[in-house]
């Protein structure tokens, strides 16, 4: 059995379908992107997979209960704490490696609201890469990032995905090399 499976998946807002009948399974050893252009559903539907909406036409399978780590638009850090005591806070340890390949080992220390967009996005991937858990759900994983962070996380993405993992994201860049696509707004899903 797949990990998550859905089936005609649909959802509405207002009467407004924004994706109709989906239909996939997602499973171990895949990169799976989301695209599609703006309001086509691609964050609603990453909410669906890590159970933030709820659809009888979405399964869940038990290996990916309580298995998955969920990164969104904001990076869920508290502001006016350092970098350190955030990932104190989240229960995630500092790992210099992480830190350094991604050029903020020297800015452990200092407040959230002080670090670049760019600063803030690395250090929530990091947060997600270390959770420990099989299935990554990222909305944007590279908003914001530049090329040689991206090649980073495109490499931690598929080594994650290789090593058993699931990976299923939400992207408007570069495609990612060996990913299977889920076209929304107007094409059907694979």
């Amino acid at each position: 059995m797949s990990l998550i499976q859905f089936e005609n998946l649909t959802h509405k807002v207002d009467e407004k379908i924004i994706f109709n009948k989906l239909n996939s399974t997602l499973d171990i050893n895949e990169i799976i992107e989301i695209r599609g252009p703006n309001g086509s559903g691609k964050s609603t539907l990453l909410k669906y997979i890590c159970g933030l909406h709820t659809s009888k036409n979405i399964i869940l399978s038990e290996d990916s209960e309580n298995n998955i780590a969920y990164l969104g638009h904001k990076n869920a850090f508290v502001e006016e704490i350092s970098l350190r005591q955030n990932f104190k806070l989240n229960g995630t340890d500092l790992k210099d490696e992480l830190l350094k390949i991604f050029g903020l080992n020297k800015l452990k220390n200092q407040k959230f609201f002080s670090l670049s967009y760019g600063e803030k996005r690395k250090a929530a991937l990091i947060n997600l890469f270390q959770s420990q858990k099989k299935i990554w759900v990222i909305d944007e994983p590279f908003s914001g990032l530049d090329i040689t962070s991206i090649d980073v996380i495109k490499k931690i993405i598929k080594k994650h995905a290789d090593g058993g993992g699931l990976v299923v994201l939400a992207n408007h860049q570069e495609e990612i090399d060996g990913s299977r696509k889920i076209h929304l707004g107007g094409i059907n899903a694979n």
